[in-house]
């Protein structure tokens, strides 16, 4: 039993297809960061990246089917809990576990901790970093709500959000 073949009919494969299609259309609202994110294959990244610069209605049709085609060799669980994450306005797991250990171990103001930070992110701005890191110190000597701190992250974010 186990070697038969499981039959899928023409219209159940057209039905998959077009969930997929449509699971695509979902991605390219998106902004590139959060789709770097989420560990997408490079064609595909790519596909919905380019995706928001097309006009054409036309061209935009085909771009679509493009992208279901390429969705096709992507497993759609992940990248369906993943978007229901965003709808829900958390971050994504994996980057958000990554981001939270390299903010606290920032805050512990800990040299060694900076050093191996400013190693991973080459290209941040390590003055903004180290200005946010000591607002974030006189905004908890006095008692203040932390601006600096949402800064700090969004500054995290962007610069190794995608590694």
């Amino acid at each position: 039993m186990e070697n038969e073949i499981q039959y899928i009919s023409k219209t159940q494969a057209k039905k998959e297809a077009d969930e997929l299609q449509k699971l695509g259309e979902q991605l390219t609202k998106l902004s590139p960061p959060q789709l770097k994110r989420m560990g997408l294959p490079d064609a595909l990244l790519a596909a919905l990246i380019e995706a928001r610069a097309i006009t054409s209605n036309v061209a935009g049709r085909r771009h679509r089917q493009f992208i279901g085609t390429l969705m096709r060799d992507v497993d759609p669980e992940p990248i369906r809990h993943a978007l229901l994450e965003i709808d829900a306005g958390l971050p994504v797991k994996s980057t958000i576990v990554k981001e939270t250990q390299w903010r606290d171990r920032l805050l512990a103001q800990d040299p060694e901790s900076m050093e191996a930070f400013i190693s991973a992110c080459p290209e941040m701005d390590h003055q903004r970093l180290r200005q946010l890191l000591r607002n974030i110190k006189r905004e908890k000597a006095t008692g203040k709500s932390s601006k600096s701190l949402k800064l700090l992250e969004q500054l995290i974010m962007k610069s190794c959000g995608d590694q």
